[in-house]
């Protein structure tokens, strides 16, 4: 079960406060708005690029054309 709440003065109020009866122990998890590392914002990309397998060594080559190293 999942409820949202705000804080009002320091206590918590739920969204539907008949939800849940007196004494209820609950799990409280701080949800924010503020984005996560770069890696878990882009996380979804990860594998999305199929190139040649050398392609994180060799990138100037395939990116500006110069020889291989």
């Amino acid at each position: 079960m999942e409820l949202e709440s705000v804080v009002q003065n320091g206590v918590i109020v739920p969204d539907d406060p008949a939800a849940l009866p007196d004494g209820t122990r609950v799990l409280i998890e701080v949800v924010t708005d503020e984005p996560g590392t770069f890696g878990e914002r882009f996380a979804v990309f990860r594998g999305a690029i199929h190139g040649p397998p050398d392609l994180a060594a060799q990138h100037d080559h395939y990116r500006l054309g110069v020889p291989k190293r």
